[in-house]
């Protein structure tokens, strides 16, 4: 699934006299919800993309990985993703995420979610025989961060703390 998320700055203009004085309010509201949105898809890019990567040749995996991640994150997924190559592991299968809530503040968001990780985990990367399996229920909090050259929202940093959900 490809989710496109868009905005336009539009030339739909106003007048001060205009009787719809709900506008602005709905404006303000949709835009907060495009921000949650857009926060959501570049989170969901993240994992998709992360799950995909070790697929492509290693020289490529920079250049995918800077498409939805930034440092910290962006060096501590390229850096697992060596180690399990080098160990002969490779991931497997996709995680479902259950967003739990999303914080946007300026440039920066959290997002908090319940992922279902059950359908995912590591293989043998020669005999493709899985040696792990997540979880159903796996509390995840992710940093986010807007690049202010592009606008596009990218994880900076993914935690898990633990516990349920």
């Amino acid at each position: 699934m490809l989710l496109l998320v868009g905005c336009s700055g539009g030339t739909d203009q106003v007048s001060p006299s205009s009787p719809n004085l709900s506008a602005p309010p709905q404006e303000a509201s949709s835009a907060g919800h495009d921000e949650r949105s857009a926060v959501e898809a570049a989170y969901s890019a993240f994992w998709s993309r992360t799950l995909q990567t070790d697929d492509e040749p290693e020289d490529s995996w920079r250049a995918a990985m800077a498409a939805v991640a930034v440092d910290p994150q962006l060096t501590t997924t390229l850096n697992a993703m060596r180690a399990q190559k080098q160990a002969g592991i490779k991931v497997y299968g996709d995680v479902t995420a259950r967003i739990q809530s999303v914080q946007v503040d300026g440039a920066s968001a959290i997002v908090r979610d319940c992922q279902d990780a059950s359908r995912t985990g590591q293989a043998d990367a020669a005999t493709g025989d899985p040696k792990t399996v997540g979880v159903p229920r796996n509390p995840v909090s992710a940093d986010l961060k807007r690049d202010s050259s592009d606008g596009r929202w990218r994880v900076a940093k993914v935690a898990f703390p633990g516990g349920t959900c």
